[in-house]
């Protein structure tokens, strides 16, 4: 198995998961606007060719077809120069991908196609394209949010798959990434303060569990926690997490069985 820290250190020159800097790392460091980055995140997520018309209307529905095809154009030069000249196979009709761009998108896929949970789950940096919003294309926009909470979905089954082993897995940091993250996504679930909560205290840290505790009691206080008395049990000491630390709870929660299915939920 490959340490967890390992992982965490590994990270793809292309993020497309969590919100973008401004500068995109690939090889030619090239500045790398919106669009192109989520004609990038469509085709990586279609599991078939797109007709270049149908690109352009989704992406430049307002502009006329002369317009609309040079800028496709342009976008796929971009694509190109950040993820590789190969990734993107593209005729006078239609664009696919055909080479593994390297983007965290893609190794989140394949993670997930191979039931390998914990690089599904440290490859998940947050939603797709997070902050992105394309104001002049309304099916692109609504497409980020659907594809997003799709993502986001597969995220939570790769990371309780994790998470239900916490006591037997490495002391890295690569745990705590995925329990945070979780409690980050989910954090109305008291399931995902247990896993952070069990985590913290496996590895002693007893400020951050501190810390950890009182936003969450916090939270119970101002109404943010879906099981306000699940909580408080948990804050107790009486609910444990789900497979977590047995001095938090003598309990062993249920398997999560969404996870020996969730490979064949992705439609590439």
């Amino acid at each position: 198995m490959t340490d967890f820290s390992e992982r965490v250190a590994t990270k793809p020159p292309l993020q497309l998961l969590g919100m973008p800097g401004p500068t995109i790392v690939g090889p030619a460091q090239q500045r790398c606007g919106q669009k192109p980055l989520v004609l990038l995140a469509r085709l990586v997520l279609e599991p078939r060719p797109v007709t270049r018309e149908a690109m352009m209307a989704f992406l430049w529905p307002e502009a006329d077809e002369a317009r609309a095809r040079g800028s496709l154009r342009q976008a796929l030069h971009v694509i190109r120069d950040v993820a590789g000249r190969e990734c993107v196979a593209a005729n006078r009709h239609a664009l696919s991908v055909v080479q593994s761009p390297d983007t965290d998108l893609w190794q989140f896929l394949s993670a997930v196609r191979n039931a390998d949970w914990e690089r599904a789950a440290l490859s998940y940096g947050g939603p797709l394209l997070d902050g992105v919003t394309v104001k002049d294309a309304s099916d692109a926009d609504l497409w980020l949010g659907l594809e997003r909470r799709r993502l986001a979905r597969l995220f939570e089954t790769a990371a309780g798959a994790v998470l239900e082993t916490g006591a037997s897995l490495p002391v890295g940091d690569g745990y705590l990434v995925i329990a945070r993250r979780f409690r980050d996504l989910a954090p109305r679930s008291v399931r995902s303060w247990r896993y952070l909560l069990a985590a913290l205290e496996q590895r002693d840290q007893l400020d951050a569990l501190h810390l950890e505790r009182a936003t969450l009691g916090a939270r119970i206080d101002t109404g943010q926690i879906d099981d306000p008395q699940g909580a408080l049990l948990l804050l107790d000491g009486i609910a444990g997490p789900a497979g977590g630390s047995a001095r938090l709870s003598g309990q062993q929660a249920e398997p999560d069985t969404r996870a020996a299915s969730a490979s064949t939920a992705i439609r590439h």
